[in-house]
């Protein structure tokens, strides 16, 4: 045993080395078989995910919102322009493609605005806010004193004051950025307290409102009934029922057409109107493209188009065969079930270029044929892609309001053919 041993030892340690003569020689052992060891599986690191922004406050909201107006007042544009996203789109109704991007935002709304009033300022009258929808009345004064760029071409310095009240809407994302603004104003309106046309116009005003309500929205069943009362005063309109269009109505309510130069006052004022317009646009309708409710109000967007065949006495104006469509917003105050005020916001001047009521150029308005005469189409998404580099396009890029929270009758009345000529 001790023999073989030491065989199996020089064979395991010397390889080819014998143990004696008698003995056959051992085989040497194959070597043992490699082990493989396996790999360790690589390291996943676990991917992380992007912090979600915290959801923004309703107070946060409107401290966003109210920030806006407060640079815009300011001058401080550089503010003013780090509000809003990088694909940002502003547009104001019926006055030309929008402008998008933040730079371009800023120098064709309130740098624009500011140069042609470098006194100017914007004050809300209302603010209404519901999930990430703002919306508000502002007045708008100033004394131009600088060019005007208008739809028609640039308007030199008149020394004239303005005061006039326009829609605002602004949407924020959840970062709390600007993604979309829609402004409404009366053209005419402007137009006529600056001097350049003579037809009907609001005066211009000097005080806002003695009230100013900031409300948001709880989703309650008060606003839910609002809504519907709205919702039902529409079918009515486009069914060209005056009774029903204004079935919600107060006995004594307020409705403030902004292209109006006065508010029609009571029921049976409104629907007078109401019918007058029917016979004027026999096809008149209301496409409502969003509606929402904040406390007692609702507020809607929409288009108003129709073909005007028959006369507007109330206007003094004979019937011009022509089609008419543009944008509005508006905003209806419920009280007890019942609709006591009513603004409506539309560009009367667009509707009064479209009926060819409005010469195609004038002294004070020099350049190309109002943009004006084109309908209320979606305005092509041109103007903003270059920053503030591209010329400054329409008047005021800030909203304004009147003050006399005179309200009116709701969508159900978008008067988009009268033809006084809103961030």
């Amino acid at each position: 045993m001790t023999r073989n041993f030491g065989c199996f030892a020089a064979v395991s340690f010397a390889g080819l080395i014998g143990c004696g003569q008698q003995e056959p020689a051992v085989a040497p052992l194959a070597p043992p078989p490699a082990v493989t060891v396996a790999a360790p599986p690589p390291v996943i690191e676990a991917k992380k995910e992007e912090p979600k922004p915290a959801l923004l406050t309703a107070e946060h909201k409107l401290k966003v919102y109210q920030g806006g107006w407060a640079a815009s007042n300011a001058k401080d544009f550089a503010k003013l322009q780090a509000q809003w996203a990088e694909d940002a789109r502003s547009e104001t109704l019926d006055m030309g493609p929008p402008a998008v991007g933040p730079s371009a935002i800023t120098e064709h709304g309130a740098r624009a605005f500011a140069t042609a009033f470098p006194d100017g300022t914007a004050e809300t009258q209302l603010t209404l806010l519901n999930n990430n929808q703002v919306f508000g009345v502002v007045l708008l004064r100033g004394t131009q004193t600088g060019p005007l760029q208008s739809p028609t071409g640039t308007v030199p310095p008149t020394g004239k004051k303005i005061g006039l009240l326009a829609a605002h809407l602004l949407e924020l994302n959840d970062a709390g950025k600007a993604v979309k603004e829609s402004m409404a104003y009366d053209g005419g309106t402007l137009a006529g307290q600056l001097g350049l046309l003579p037809a009907p116009h609001r005066k211009a005003l000097e005080a806002g409102w003695a009230d100013k309500p900031v409300v948001v929205a709880t989703g309650g069943e008060t606003e839910k009934a609002n809504l519907a009362a709205f919702n039902a005063g529409v079918v009515g309109f486009n069914k060209h029922d005056a009774a029903a269009a204004l079935g919600a109505a107060a006995d004594d309510i307020v409705f403030a057409e902004m292209t109006a130069p006065a508010d029609r006052v009571g029921k049976k004022e409104a629907v007078k109107g109401i019918e007058e317009m029917f016979k004027a646009f026999p096809d008149v309708k209301l496409e409502v493209a969003s509606a929402w409710p904040a406390g007692d109000y609702v507020v809607a967007t929409g288009t108003w188009s129709g073909t005007n065949t028959g006369d507007v006495p109330g206007m003094k104006l004979k019937k011009t065969g022509k089609s008419v469509s543009v944008h509005f917003i508006e905003v209806d105050r419920f009280v007890g079930g019942k609709t006591k005020n009513i603004w409506l916001f539309s560009n009367g001047a667009a509707a009064a270029a479209q009926l060819g009521l409005l010469p195609p150029k004038t002294p004070e308005l020099k350049g190309k044929e109002p943009a004006a005469h084109k309908p209320a189409a979606e305005p092509k998404p041109v103007v903003a892609a270059k920053p503030a580099a591209e010329p400054k396009p329409v008047v005021a890029a800030k909203p304004a309001a009147e003050p006399k929270p005179t309200p009116s009758k709701p969508a159900v009345t978008a008067p988009a053919a009268k033809p006084t000529p809103a961030k």
